[in-house]
């Protein structure tokens, strides 16, 4: 018969030696968790959050579409560019800045409940603001409600599948974010033409009854290891406030927004201020979409082998270097729909790799707090891109979105060197650590600010 000291050294959990015990728990009563590690039910959680992403972020995405619409047709009499460009960064934003708030609701209802209540929320967003007959009335509803179930759904969804992989974690992740592009292509040619063949009212109609099927029939599959993995459900972590990396994730998500949202929803119309159709500008909105399908996988795929902070910044790297070469000399239909494709391929890939950058800066017990008040500054950051992004246009024609363009690849840049950063205090910290005699929690750790850069670029066994 095998020791029990053997036994449990053999179940140690994927964080460290402080879950031994609740591994025993888990050995001792096997009926009270899945024991499914990198696989089995994990995969059926994949599929479920993907569903949720996919009717979220996929379906948000579609605003673009909108958008293009209602600056084109007078829809609102009255209503200006910027109005339009708020209910966009609205939509995105004003949710996710109480994301401390809806992590603490979550802790109170439970995952499958506040999933629910989200999908309700969005459902009666879209169709609230199918009958909107004022501006303000689109503004309420596409903007703030929907900003909100958004928040309400996505939040737990984006932190659930971190709990189910441990070897495989960010290209489970990296799947289930996919459901973004995906519902992307499927949203953005879907309501493009539902606009063309009936109107705008039934678009916000349908996009609203699918959204709700999907997402309560994702619900009914979630099963959490919230108790297991001993998830706190805060609003604010000291020691997350206390740590410098956790300060470099928070800059990381504003900058990055900054780029994200712009080109999220500014491509459609500047492809028809090139003097295309609004259905053109559709299919470079959805070859966007198509680029994020293959490159958000191939990100996880990659990370798990490379590090998710290398992928990351390698991949905004590139996402500078290709809005700066190709957005702002563009002037035909090719060029544009090749942008698309192309910034597809990394523009996404914080989604990809958020969690697992998360997970590896301050553990997994403390994923959800640490995930949803960064994603915080993140919230305020897509409220203010859009506008940003709007109010840099200049002139009519050809050049109206160069300042925009320059706006987003810069963007990026900073983006990717903060994570270029963040890598280096990681792999600092992992070398303290290793050098100690005493357990402690990784957030507690103190890092040198001197020996940051210097391990920007080194290749550790344990990949960051």
């Amino acid at each position: 018969m095998s020791d029990p000291s053997t036994l449990a050294n053999s179940t140690e959990d994927l964080e460290g030696k402080a879950f031994t015990e609740t591994k025993k728990e888990e050995i001792k009563h096997p009926h009270k968790y899945i024991n499914d590690v990198d696989g089995g039910y994990g995969w059926i959680i994949c599929f479920a959050t993907f569903l949720l992403v996919f009717s979220t972020w996929g379906l948000n995405s579609a605003y673009g579409i909108y958008y293009a619409y209602y600056l084109n047709s007078n829809h609102f009499p009255g209503a200006t560019v910027l109005q339009y460009s708020a209910i966009g960064g609205m939509s995105f934003g004003i949710g996710l800045f109480f994301a401390p708030v809806i992590n603490y609701i979550q802790g109170l209802l439970g995952t499958r409940p506040t999933i629910v209540l989200g999908g309700l929320m969005q459902f009666a967003a879209a169709f609230m603001a199918s009958y909107a007959v004022n501006i303000w009335e689109l503004i309420l509803t596409q903007g703030l409600l929907q900003s909100f179930g958004l928040a309400f759904i996505s939040l737990p969804a984006l932190t659930l599948t971190s709990q189910w992989f441990q070897k495989k974690r960010v290209l489970a992740n990296s799947l289930t974010v996919t459901g973004s592009g995906v519902g992307g292509i499927v949203f953005n040619l879907s309501l493009q033409r539902i606009i063309e063949v009936k109107n705008v009212n039934w678009a916000l109609r349908t996009q609203g009854i699918i959204s709700l099927v999907l997402v309560l029939f994702a619900a009914a599959l979630i099963k959490t290891k919230s108790k297991h993995h001993k998830v706190e459900f805060t609003i604010v972590d000291k020691d997350c406030i206390q740590c410098a990396g956790f300060w470099m994730i928070c800059f990381y998500l504003i900058v990055c927004m900054f780029g994200y949202v712009v080109v999220m929803f500014c491509l459609s119309d500047f492809t028809i201020s090139l003097g295309y159709s609004e259905s053109q500008g559709s299919v470079v909105a959805t070859m966007l979409q198509v680029g994020m399908v293959i490159g958000r996988p191939t990100a996880g795929y990659l990370s798990d082998y490379l590090g998710p902070l290398a992928v990351t910044s390698a991949a905004y790297y590139l996402s500078a270097l290709f809005t700066l070469t190709m957005w702002v000399p563009a002037k035909n239909y090719a060029t544009a729909v090749a942008l698309g494709l192309v910034l597809g391929l990394f523009v996404g890939t914080v989604f990809s790799t958020a969690a697992s950058i998360t997970v590896r800066l301050v553990s997994i017990s403390k994923l959800n707090v640490a995930f949803c008040m960064s994603w915080m500054f993140c919230g305020a950051s897509a409220l203010f891109s859009q506008l940003i992004g709007t109010a840099m246009t200049t002139g009519s024609g050809k050049g109206e979105y160069r300042n925009t363009a320059i706006f987003s690849g810069v963007s990026f840049f900073a983006a990717a060197t903060t994570i270029l950063v963040l890598r280096g205090y990681i792999i600092s910290r992992d070398k303290i650590i290793e050098q100690m005699t005493e357990e402690v929690h990784e957030l507690k750790v103190r890092v040198p600010p001197g020996t940051v850069l210097v391990n920007c670029f080194k290749w550790p066994k344990k990949r960051a």
